[in-house]
């Protein structure tokens, strides 16, 4: 499974526009603009690399949508999401450089003297925060004025902007050719010809499975109930795999696929998904709407076929009764039939708003349910039944771990639920 790095964080970069429609297009926009400014001010390949990694995903941090659109405020403090979307990067060796760009995109110029970092990655940092202000200005306007734009940010240069990138954009900002991505559905496909950015950067598998275990902590950490549920998954599912014979490379693909099930999820509110009773009609429509938005996304990144439609047919049922396709019986691979059983499992195990995790007994016996009705594949359901004590194991230690991270991700900040942690930004 050959993946390029920067298609997986494109297309990634897209999913988090899912949490406020209002910004759609914002991370991709920004990218550009950075890696212009960059390249005008003869940054390094490595340093361009790692500053278009970091503008595609700067506002990771932001798990609301209040905080999304607060980011958007010319204003924006933007310190928290900053600091949660390094927390969020820093451990991924593919991200760390970015991670630390990303962390200070929202620090001002004139206080970088007093920061003990890389001074390079904080100039990083201070393009990528013009490159964010500008969008700010200039997103949704059907002509962009360039001198209104320098008017405006003239004035906070050597405070919050360093001269030398002022003066690049100054630069930048008279040529015509600058601004027309802006108002294209996809400003980084002015940048293809730029080779020296988009350098292949391919993945191993180790590093394919850190980048994906990375964005399900994105997924998962807006609510405390869905913590660790996508590692949980994950590992569940792997472990049905094994048993069903299914061979290493797709091993690989049935944690990622475990890891980014729910990505469409990003576009559910954070209230529908910490709902303590049952869903109305329409919020099930919203909630249902979830496996066809991870489809769209994951369907553009090159080498993740069966990723995709694993991830979107976890719903699926051999009746015909699931969604999003209502694909039925042997027209469900094997793997969309493993994750399947491995999300339901997982789900009743998990505390959840509603109620608390469910003992073996129940959730055997729920499946065993399923599987006479039509809604899981018995073999799948006889399979986890015949493995049951190595599969709850193995969920439970991924979970034990998952939880951790969630307590080292937010150790040291205000107390607050997630998802409204971050919301004072701006």
């Amino acid at each position: 499974m050959a993946i390029r790095l920067f298609d997986f964080l494109a297309s990634l970069s897209a999913a988090l526009d899912l949490m406020s429609p209002e910004v759609v297009g914002h991370h991709k926009r920004v990218a550009y603009i950075a890696a212009r400014l960059a390249k005008r001010l003869e940054a390094g390949g490595n340093e361009r690399a790692d500053l278009f990694m970091a503008a595609l995903l700067h506002d990771v941090g932001g798990f609301s949508r209040q905080s999304r659109l607060a980011a958007l405020s010319f204003e924006a403090d933007g310190g928290r999401h900053a600091e949660l979307g390094y927390r969020l990067l820093r451990t991924n060796p593919l991200l760390e450089s970015a991670a630390l760009i990303v962390r200070r995109h929202h620090t001002p110029f004139s206080q970088f003297s007093r920061l003990d970092e890389p001074a390079r990655k904080l100039f990083l940092a201070g393009v990528l925060n013009l490159a964010d202000r500008v969008d700010v200005l200039t997103f949704r306007q059907d002509k962009i004025d360039p001198a209104q734009v320098l008017a405006r940010l003239a004035p906070r240069a050597g405070e919050q902007f360093a001269p030398p990138v002022m003066e690049a954009l100054g630069s930048l900002a008279a040529e015509a050719e600058f601004w027309e991505p802006l108002g294209t559905p996809d400003p980084v496909a002015a940048l293809q010809d730029d080779a020296e950015l988009f350098r292949a950067r391919g993945m191993s598998r180790g590093q394919l499975g850190q980048a994906s275990s990375a964005f399900s902590q994105i997924i998962d950490f807006r609510s405390r109930f869905t913590a660790t549920h996508s590692r949980g998954v994950a590992e569940c599912a792997v472990c049905l795999a094994e048993k069903a014979g299914m061979p290493a490379g797709d091993l690989t693909a049935m944690r990622l696929a475990g890891d980014l099930h729910d990505l469409g999820k990003l576009a559910v509110p954070t209230e529908i998904i910490d709902k303590p009773g049952p869903l109305d009609e329409a919020e099930k429509t919203i909630m249902r709407s979830h496996p066809e938005v991870s489809e769209g996304i994951l369907s553009r990144i090159p080498g993740l076929d069966k990723v995709a439609t694993w991830t979107t047919q976890h719903h699926e049922q051999p009746s015909g009764n699931g969604y999003p396709h209502h694909v039925a019986g042997p027209q469900l691979t094997l793997g969309s039939r493993v994750m399947a059983v491995a999300d339901v499992f997982t789900a009743l195990r998990e505390d959840r708003p509603y109620r608390t995790g469910l003992n073996l007994e129940r959730v055997t016996g729920i499946l065993e349910d399923m599987g006479r009705e039509g809604a899981q594949d018995p073999d799948m359901v006889t399979l986890a039944k015949e493995n049951l004590p190595e599969l709850d194991q193995r969920r439970r230690e991924a979970q034990a771990r998952a939880a951790e991270d969630f307590r080292q991700f937010y150790a040291g900040l205000a107390p607050g639920r997630p998802g409204a942690m971050d919301r004072a930004d701006g």
